[in-house]
C-alpha cells in the first residue's frame, strides 16, 4: 500500500518512461468515489491527453493506448500523481484524489512511489525512476542561488544533465520543468556590481535569459523542433504576463519565433462577422474604423499571443486604430485575457463559431496579421 504520508504536488510530477514506440498498453481504472480525471503523457515539450472524462463511484474504465510511459493522473482540483504505463496490463485504484492511487500488477509504480515517498532508497528496480528521482533532486537544488557565479554553475548542472539524459528524458514533463526552472533561478539572483547604475540590473537579467533560450535552442536541437523550443520559453514569460520579456526573446530569436501550419491565403473576414470585446459587448465588423488588423492566434502558439499582445500595445498608441483577435480554437477566457495585457487598448474578438469552423485552418502558419480595407471586410 502507498504511504498516505506522502506529499501532493510537485513531488507527484509526471516523467514519461517510453518502453516501446510501437507497443500497445493497457490499464484500468477504478475508483471508490465520483471523480473527475485526467490523464496526460508528454511527447519533447508537447503535452497530449491519453484519457479526459468522469468515473462514477464503484466503476472501472478501461484504457488502450499506443502509448507505453509514465504518464500524468491529474484531478479536477489540481492533485497530481505520476502512473508508469509499461507494456504489462495493471490496474490504478482510486480512493480520493487526496491520496495516492494503489496499484495491482504494477511493481514498477509501486517501486517509483516508495522512492517519492522515502521508504525507498536507489536500486536496480526502475532505473529510468531513479532518473527522474535524480531531476528531481537537481530542481530541488537550485533554491540556494543567490550570486552570478552560482547561477552559472547550476545553467552547467542543468546542461550536463539533459544533454546526457534527453532521450530519456523525453517523454515526461521533467524536461518541461527543468527548462521552466533554469529560467525561474535566474530571477533568484542579485545581479547588481557596486559601483554601476542600477538600471544595469534589468540588462543583465534580460542578457542572462537571452543566454539561456541560445543555451536550450542548441541543446535540444538534435531532438525538438528550434521553433518547440523557442515557443517553450516563450510561454514561460507570457503565461506570467511578462509579455514584453516573452517579445525581446521573438525579437532575439526571430528566425525560430513561428508555428507551423497551412499558408493558405487568409480567409475573407465577412463584414456582419460578430465581434465582442472582453465584456461580451458585441459589434460587427463593418461598425469598426477602416484603421482595422485582424490577429490570427492559437492556443498551442505562444508566439502568436505575444506577437499579438506587442501590435495591440503599438496600435493603443495611436487615434482609431483596431485590433481584432481571430482565434482559431473557440473563443474563451484565456483569449479574452490578452485584453489585460494591453493597457487602454481597443481589443475585439471573433465571436462566430459556425463561422471559424467553416473557414478557419485547424492550422496555420503563426504570427499572422491582417488589414481588413474599410467596412468591406475585405485583406490588404
Amino acid at each position: 500500500m502507498i504511504s498516505k504520508q506522502m506529499v501532493i504536488g510537485p513531488l507527484f510530477i509526471v516523467f514519461i518512461l517510453i518502453w516501446t514506440e510501437t507497443a500497445m498498453a493497457s490499464f484500468d481504472i477504478q475508483s471508490k468515489e465520483a471523480v473527475h480525471l485526467e490523464i496526460k503523457g508528454y511527447d519533447g515539450l508537447a503535452e497530449t491527453s491519453l484519457f479526459h472524462g468522469k468515473l462514477a463511484a464503484e466503476t472501472m474504465q478501461h484504457i488502450a493506448t499506443s502509448y507505453t510511459g509514465l504518464a500524468l493522473l491529474s484531478f479536477e482540483h489540481g492533485q497530481t500523481y505520476p502512473v508508469i504505463i509499461g507494456t504489462h496490463s495493471f490496474v490504478l485504484t482510486i480512493s480520493t484524489p487526496n491520496t495516492p492511487p494503489s496499484f495491482s500488477g504494477s511493481s514498477e509504480n509501486e517501486y517509483f512511489f516508495a522512492r517519492l515517498g522515502g521508504t525507498k532508497t536507489e536500486g536496480s528496480q526502475c532505473e529510468f525512476a531513479d532518473l527522474m528521482i535524480e531531476a528531481k533532486q537537481l530542481l530541488d537544488s537550485t533554491g540556494s542561488i543567490r550570486t552570478v557565479a552560482e547561477l552559472q554553475t547550476m545553467k552547467d548542472k542543468f546542461h550536463t544533465f539533459v544533454r546526457s539524459n534527453c532521450k530519456s528524458l523525453y517523454h515526461s514533463d521533467m524536461l518541461r520543468r527543468l527548462i521552466a526552472q533554469y529560467f525561474m533561478m535566474h530571477e533568484y539572483v542579485d545581479y547588481h556590481v557596486p559601483g554601476t547604475p542600477a538600471t544595469d540590473i534589468k540588462m543583465q537579467y534580460q542578457n542572462a535569459v537571452m543566454d539561456g533560450v541560445r543555451n536550450w535552442l542548441e541543446i535540444l536541437k538534435p531532438d525538438i523542433p528550434q521553433n518547440e523550443v523557442l515557443n517553450y520559453c516563450v510561454s514561460l514569460y507570457y503565461d506570467r504576463s511578462m509579455v514584453t520579456l516573452a517579445s525581446k526573446i521573438i525579437e532575439n530569436f526571430r528566425a525560430t519565433a513561428y508555428c507551423p501550419g497551412e499558408e493558405r491565403p487568409t480567409p475573407v473576414f465577412p463584414p456582419d462577422l460578430t465581434v465582442i470585446d472582453a465584456k461580451g459587448n458585441k459589434r460587427i465588423l463593418r461598425q469598426l474604423s477602416s484603421n482595422t488588423t485582424i490577429a490570427v492566434v492559437s492556443d498551442d502558439c505562444p508566439v502568436s499571443k505575444v506577437d499579438t499582445v506587442m501590435q495591440a500595445r503599438r496600435l493603443a498608441q495611436q487615434a482609431g486604430k483596431t485590433m481584432v483577435v481571430a482565434p482559431l480554437q473557440p473563443l474563451s477566457e484565456n483569449h479574452l485575457s490578452m485584453q489585460k495585457m494591453v493597457s487602454g487598448g481597443n481589443m475585439l474578438f471573433v465571436d462566430d463559431e459556425k463561422w471559424r469552423k467553416e473557414n478557419m485552418p485547424q492550422q496555420m502558419k503563426l504570427p499572422r496579421f491582417i488589414r481588413v480595407e474599410g467596412n468591406t471586410g475585405r485583406k490588404s
